[in-house]
């Protein structure tokens, strides 16, 4: 059954999305007069990045939006939020899909969890179609049937089928879908996870529906653009706390690759198993075990067999085998330093170029798993400002490592005055990665259990 709140919803974004075009003025005075309310500073920082990324200043994007400059310069410093009529048009300007408009929409106290959580039937999303605006209802449970078994029924499901059949799959649909997802990528660096699980699922769900009906060529790229979506899933959900939904998405990741006959993501997924367990256990062995199977793989190409060498020296590491942790990432390098496969730059930033900078982040973490923190604190402290510019997230998870390291080279003021500054980090983002690296740290803070500030980090932690 749909419950009059979630129609509720449905019709408040549906007569944004088909009612009488707002005008810019009418859209201000909205804003302005009685009912601004203030906006979301991490969006805000997320659209400036848009924004900064094109090359476009604030009044060629008013210019384009039929706005104030003032309007935009508001939402960007999340002191006013984005309303719907201002995402669609920021969607139309930066080619983003319906990225803004989902983002704008947010998820507020819903469940950061993914299509296979185990929701309720009645737990429905909102998702967009990409001609025409047309925004339609969802069940998550449906949605997870459909993409994990086939199986497509229930009222919601055989609407969204039937809208589907109206949509034109052409090459500026898929398209829309491409730059939807870069979209995503940008904003999972700097939003809590959650924010970002609707509206990624929407898409695979549409894409799927999409592909389903298509034939040659279109029908592959509707299959890769998939495979790409759910391993960045996997990775949202992964960051979300939802482990068990985040191994879901690597195994349709697979899956979906695997049916276009797209190789490396299905060897990726080996590689991404090893991450897992190497981030959220403290055995080291099996993440190597995992990455070890890439090596034996016949035709992973050697950018995926430089990926699993990588998660071998961590696992190494963290198993506090310094030889062998320092052999695998000699053999990482040599790898990675080949040309890449056509079908390896589909991952595009997700697979790293090999160079001297790349071999001292990744010697780094295997430092900090060793315990050897002292020689690492000057290389790794110096980039967190650049590091919180790029990507909140890296330079969290970067300064949860930090801590580690000052704690190994007995400085608890300063391990500690970079673990709050990662707690923040975590509020602000929402990352699993982050806290679990802080986690890691606190047995060697524990060399401290006496003073203040160790045992409030321990608190917060729930340690």
């Amino acid at each position: 059954m749909r419950s009059a709140q979630h129609w509720g919803l449905a019709d408040s974004f549906l007569w944004f999305t088909f009612g009488s075009r707002v005008s810019a003025g009418e859209g201000e005075a909205r804003l302005t007069g009685g009912e601004a309310v203030a906006g979301d500073v991490r969006l805000g920082a997320v659209l400036e990045q848009m924004r900064s990324a094109r090359g476009l200043t604030l009044a060629a994007v008013a210019r384009q939006a039929h706005c104030s400059v003032a309007l935009l310069s508001y939402v960007e410093s999340g002191d006013r939020v984005v309303q719907p009529w201002l995402a669609g048009a920021l969607d139309r300007i930066y080619r983003t899909g319906s990225v803004v408009a989902s983002l704008a929409r947010g998820v507020e106290g819903a469940s950061p969890g993914s299509a296979a959580s185990g929701v309720s039937q009645t737990d429905v999303f909102v998702v967009r179609l990409p001609q025409g605006g047309v925004a339609m209802l969802l069940s998550r449970r449906q949605v997870a049937a459909a993409l994990g078994l086939g199986i497509v029924s229930g009222d919601l499901q055989e609407e969204f089928e039937r809208a589907l059949g109206r949509v034109d799959l052409n090459s500026d649909c898929l398209q829309f879908f491409d730059d939807a997802f870069h979209g995503y990528r940008k904003a999972a660096r700097f939003l809590p996870p959650a924010q970002l699980v609707d509206g990624m699922t929407g898409d695979v769900a549409i894409l799927d529906g999409l592909r389903r009906r298509a034939t040659g060529e279109v029908r592959r790229r509707c299959g890769v653009l998939q495979a790409r979506y759910a391993e960045l899933l996997s990775w949202v959900t992964e960051e979300a706390g939802d482990l068990t939904g985040s191994m879901w998405w690597i195994d349709r990741s697979s899956q979906w690759a695997q049916a276009v006959d797209w190789s490396s993501m299905t060897v990726y997924g080996f590689v991404r198993r090893a991450m897992m367990v190497r981030r959220f256990s403290s055995k080291g062995l099996r993440a190597v075990d995992h990455a070890s199977a890439v090596l034996e793989m016949p035709h992973a190409s050697p950018r995926m067999r430089g990926l699993a060498a990588h998660e071998m020296a961590e696992g190494y590491a963290l198993a506090g085998d310094r030889d062998a942790s320092m052999n695998a990432l000699d053999l990482a390098m040599e790898w990675m330093a080949q040309p890449l496969r056509e079908d390896d730059a589909l991952f595009g930033q997700q697979i790293s170029v090999a160079a001297d900078d790349l071999y001292t982040l990744h010697r780094m973490t295997c430092d900090v798993y060793l315990g050897r923190g002292v020689r690492i604190i000057p290389i790794l402290e110096p980039r967190l400002a650049s590091l919180s510019g790029s990507s909140l997230r890296i330079a969290t998870i970067t300064r949860a490592k930090l801590v580690r390291a000052y704690a190994h080279a007995g400085q608890p003021e300063d391990a500690c005055r970079v673990a709050w500054e990662a707690l923040d980090g975590i509020e602000q983002v929402g990352s699993l990665s982050a806290r679990n690296e802080l986690r890691r740290a606190l047995p060697v803070l524990n060399q401290w259990h006496g003073r203040d500030d160790v045992q409030d980090i321990a608190h917060r932690l729930g340690g």
